[in-house]
């Protein structure tokens, strides 16, 4: 009697360790994917932010003063700092304990800040006489 019971609890073992010789594979590659697909998607949305303010920065300022446009930009979350200065926008983001910065230029001279708080965020582009206002706008 004893005998049945210890063959079948053995054969239980050796399938339970079969399926997870061929799960535990696929769990560490399924979470290596998602992982690097977040850090992707943190980056696309970091450089597409920044893309839009350059973009809007350039738009106010071909066309001169009172030019002004007002945009809904998001901000990821992982960004460590925002940084305004001359013709460049870049966003110190934090990828797999590595900073990675990500860079957009405009045609103008721009000053301003921008909270590095994930959200989304309505940001006011304003040219003045030979820069452009970038500041956020309280809606």
């Amino acid at each position: 009697m004893g005998k049945g019971k210890a063959q079948a609890a053995f054969e239980y073992l050796v399938i339970v360790s079969i399926v997870l010789v061929f799960m535990i594979p696929i769990w560490a590659y399924v979470t290596t994917t998602q992982r690097d697909t977040s850090t992707e998607l943190t980056l696309t949305y970091a450089k597409n932010t920044a893309n839009q303010i350059a973009d809007a920065s350039n738009l106010v300022y071909s066309q001169g003063p009172p030019a002004k446009v007002k945009i809904n930009v998001y901000v990821p979350h992982g960004v460590n700092n925002i940084t305004i200065l001359n013709n460049s926008i870049r966003f110190e983001v934090m990828v797999d304990s590595k900073i990675t910065d990500i860079f957009a230029f405009s045609t103008a001279q721009m000053n301003g800040t921008l909270s590095k708080k994930k959200g989304y965020y309505w940001i006011e582009v304003e040219a003045m006489d030979d820069t452009v206002q970038i500041k956020q706008s309280s809606s």
